[in-house]
């Protein structure tokens, strides 16, 4: 856990809702970008899928979805609201 109330997204519990404050790399994956997962936006964990699986993400004003691998969410930081 990171300090600061800031937790990498990989550690959003279902139904916890978070804000994007920025992301633990250098070099963020452009798929990330171009979804829209960007700082300010809100995120909401649906769904954990089992044995360390993809995470099943709302975001966004436009409840959009997505599945992330938790490699991919380790590098995002939120901040829970």
């Amino acid at each position: 856990m990171l300090s600061d109330n800031k937790i990498s997204l990989s550690e959003l519990k279902p139904t916890q809702i978070a804000k994007v404050i920025g992301f633990t790399e250098d070099i963020i994956p452009n798929k990330i970008l171009e979804m829209g997962i960007v700082p300010g936006v809100s995120v909401r964990l649906k769904r954990k899928a089992p044995w360390n699986g993809p995470l099943f993400l709302e975001y966004g004003k436009e409840k959009s979805a997505v599945m992330l691998r938790k490699e991919e969410a380790n590098c995002i930081l939120i901040k829970l609201e």
